[in-house]
């Protein structure tokens, strides 16, 4: 009996190397109906996410994930969201103008945080603020959040696992009324900071 399925194993393993094996996985893709791919470039978003691992000799103390809600990452946004509710171009353009028109006032963030490191609590071993142009700022508001289905897929599955999300805001423009990000402005920092270690994601300004 142990004979049999050890060669049933072998067979099987056997056809999974042959040249062939390609053909096998064709025709069961032409058998079973694969639905149509959505067709929306993720790229833009993906390529706005920074991560950083900080430890203590090898302990892990803290860990986040950071999404820069830009005007391009809430086109992606729009598109996804569009497309799975299926909304009409004129639903999807109303859409995309609130979203956009919250950059207007608000510098956000997604940031997925490890479940033992919570933010924005009185007693969290990590605080949070903005750092543009050699001056810091602090969030307005750190909200705990569910994250969408669309946001869930811009971070991919990896990214979300053991991690609290959290939607973080930071006015758009200083006590004056001023922008804080000014044409000038090369680089913006989202800091984290704990009582002996401090972790730094950075994203270029175009």
């Amino acid at each position: 009996m142990k004979r049999d399925i050890a060669f049933n194993l072998f067979l099987i393993c056997s056809l999974s190397v042959l040249p062939g094996c390609g053909k096998i996985v064709d025709w069961g893709k032409n058998q079973v109906d694969q639905g149509k791919d959505v067709d929306v470039n993720l790229k833009p978003a993906k390529d706005l996410i920074r991560s950083a691992r900080i430890y203590d000799q090898f302990e892990l103390v803290g860990g986040f994930d950071a999404l820069w809600l830009t005007d391009p990452v809430r086109v992606v946004y729009t598109d996804l969201y569009s497309f799975k509710r299926g909304k009409n171009e004129e639903q999807k353009r109303v859409f995309l103008r609130r979203q956009l028109e919250e950059n207007n006032y608000y510098i956000s963030f997604y940031v997925l945080s490890l479940k033992s490191f919570r933010l924005g609590e009185q007693d969290s071993k990590w605080t949070v603020f903005l750092k543009i142009d050699d001056k810091k700022y602090s969030p307005v508001e750190i909200r705990v959040v569910d994250l969408s289905p669309e946001y869930k897929d811009i971070f991919g599955k990896k990214k979300l696992e053991f991690k609290d999300p959290y939607l973080v805001f930071f006015n758009a423009k200083d006590v004056e009324g001023n922008l804080i990000i000014t044409p000038a402005t090369k680089k913006i920092s989202l800091v984290f900071v704990g009582l002996k270690k401090q972790a730094v994601l950075n994203w270029d300004v175009k």
